[in-house]
């Protein structure tokens, strides 16, 4: 009993000094790269890609040729081209008039449909936050606006009125590659 209960004090005594190992289940942290500022961040967007591509479908007007076919929206939204002399309507068909006729706006497509793009083009506005995000990307959020040309300036009421006189708010997800930011995406 007595060898024992020194091999016990051996034991403890050996054993005192050491701590138990601690895992650590944790990744090292990431070095992170300070998002870019309100200046940076503006001048990322606004030469972007991305937002050239971003709601490029509502820059254009389609209407079937045959307005028999067409929703009242529609309808009502080739009226306004037709009373700014841009196509002619005859009885319920839509006809390009020579104000529309050689403009490579206007493509008048052999199923019977019309496509007038573009109507407007964007126009970046100010970037009011940068936030990081815990991946290490950036969000930023801005404003900006569609600008008419004089085909969209043509659109006095309804959706294309409205959208092309309505400032935007919307927000840029920025990427670090490891020597400069990028824009990824536009929601």
């Amino acid at each position: 009993m007595k060898r024992s209960l020194l091999a016990l004090l051996f034991v403890f005594a050996a054993c005192k000094g050491e701590s138990p190992a601690t895992t650590s289940s944790a990744e090292p942290a990431k070095p992170t790269t300070p998002p870019p500022s309100i200046a940076q961040a503006r001048e990322l967007i606004a030469n972007s890609a991305e937002l050239g591509e971003f709601e490029f479908t509502n820059a254009a007007f389609t209407t079937p040729v045959n307005l028999a076919n067409a929703s009242e929206p529609v309808k009502a939204s080739a009226k306004e081209l037709a009373d700014a002399g841009w196509i002619a309507i005859d009885g319920s068909t839509v006809t390009l008039t020579q104000k529309s006729r050689g403009d490579k706006r206007f493509l008048m497509r052999e199923n019977g449909i019309l496509d007038v793009v573009p109507l407007a083009k964007k126009e970046m506005g100010d970037v009011s936050a940068v936030t990081a995000n815990a991946d290490g990307s950036a969000t930023a959020a801005f404003s900006w606006k569609w600008i008419a040309n004089e085909v969209g300036t043509a659109f006095k009421t309804g959706t294309l009125h409205e959208r092309y006189s309505t400032p935007r708010t919307s927000k840029a997800t920025l990427i670090w590659d490891g020597t400069s930011w990028s824009v990824l995406k536009i929601e």
